[in-house]
């Protein structure tokens, strides 16, 4: 294949890719506050499987139960501090995000809270494939490390 060809072809794989982002949001708004977004949302959907189970909403299993707290463990353990930049709060970006701006305070206990959630996270990692009772015992640490941080450091 000549130039020309190759050429064509990275400008049209480029375009697409671009119109693919653009569709899917990531060109708009802070790139920060959109990950920090997207890991919330995935926070959310691990917690509505396992938290389904506790609940008894849905039956319980093993081994979704251990894979889903491996997932919400694997999250809370990811480096974030880019997502947490300062300048990303809703004194900045206004409706872009819920992110308050006492995060960035001093004297601000949301890094511990976040330490929190990894132990907290790593217990119901060890329990959920255990049994029903030892899940449910073990993601009410986890349920109250995230309603801390949103209570302290969530717009409403």
């Amino acid at each position: 294949m000549n130039f020309s060809k190759h050429f064509a072809l990275m400008v049209s794989a480029l375009t697409l890719a671009g119109a693919m982002l653009a569709h899917a949001g990531g060109h708009d708004g802070n790139p920060a506050a959109n990950a920090r977004q997207a890991h919330m949302k995935l926070y959310a959907f691990n917690l509505d499987v396992i938290g389904a189970m506790a609940k008894g909403e849905v039956d319980y299993n093993a081994e979704i139960a251990r894979s889903t707290a491996n997932n919400l463990l694997a999250l809370a353990m990811m480096h974030q501090d880019a997502y947490w930049a300062p300048g990303t709060s809703t004194v900045e970006l206004g409706n872009e995000t819920r992110a308050l701006p006492s995060i960035w305070e001093d004297g601000s206990r949301f890094g511990d809270i976040g330490v929190q959630l990894i132990e907290a996270a790593s217990q119901l990692a060890e329990a959920a494939g255990e049994s029903q009772d030892a899940m449910r015992g073990a993601i009410r640490g986890v349920g109250g490390a995230c309603s801390a941080c949103h209570r302290n450091y969530r717009q409403r």
